[in-house]
């Protein structure tokens, strides 16, 4: 279970049964999506781009400057305009990269059997800290951090390695992030979208999906 005590929406989806592999179908697909991006919008400056402004205003709703620290799936837009070359890590990653590119929305996947108890989005605290996936220490002090019993694993900014996804893993947990002003039934569409791409790249077996909405703060 996660627990959401913010002014924004997660999308959940936990599963089993994934198979990890090499296999490229979704790397293709994550390609063909950035030269679509390239071709419609590669004349534009990247903030004219429809849907670049709600990530960031995820992230301002979560006390993060969005010219400092880029939502995951900008950076991503990024790299698609530019024509810059994408890197395949395993068909699961290639495809949360693919959903995060096509829905402007970041998103975080974690082995399940990698984590333990219930799991909370909250406000890292002094100290707090963890190695993120480029192999530096993530400083979460003041940011947003996805906590297990264990301790923070995960951030709409960067992941960290203790939660990664391996070619072992066989249960695994992917989180969307998006504003409060993302429409819920936009976000239910893409939350089924993101599930049958699991399926039919992974062969993964949904165990649940849900969309939490936090509170607006008190006026």
């Amino acid at each position: 279970m996660i627990h959401l005590d913010l002014p924004i929406r997660l999308a959940i989806i936990t599963t089993e049964k994934i198979r990890v592999s090499s296999h490229q179908a979704a790397f293709l697909e994550l390609q063909k999506c950035a030269a679509r991006y390239r071709g419609r919008y590669g004349y534009l400056e990247i903030g004219q781009v429809e849907g670049v402004q709600l990530a960031r205003q995820l992230f301002r709703e979560l006390g993060i400057e969005p010219t400092k620290h880029r939502p995951a799936s900008e950076a991503l837009l990024r790299r698609a305009l530019k024509d810059l070359s994408f890197y395949s890590i395993n068909n699961l990653v290639d495809v949360c990269n693919f959903c995060a590119l096509d829905f402007l929305l970041p998103n975080g996947v974690y082995d399940r059997r990698k984590l333990k108890g219930d799991i909370v989005l909250r406000r890292g605290q002094p100290g707090e800290e963890y190695i993120g996936h480029n192999g530096q220490p993530i400083h979460l002090a003041g940011r947003y951090t996805l906590v297990d019993e264990i301790g923070p694993f995960g951030s709409p900014i960067t992941d960290s390695i203790r939660a990664a996804v391996t070619a072992e893993t066989d249960q695994a947990l992917i989180v969307i992030y998006a504003p409060l002003a993302y429409p819920e039934s936009e976000l239910t569409d893409r939350l089924a979208t993101f599930c049958e791409r699991l399926v039919k790249f992974c062969q993964a077996r949904i165990i649940d999906k849900a969309i939490l909405t936090g509170d607006k703060p008190a006026e």
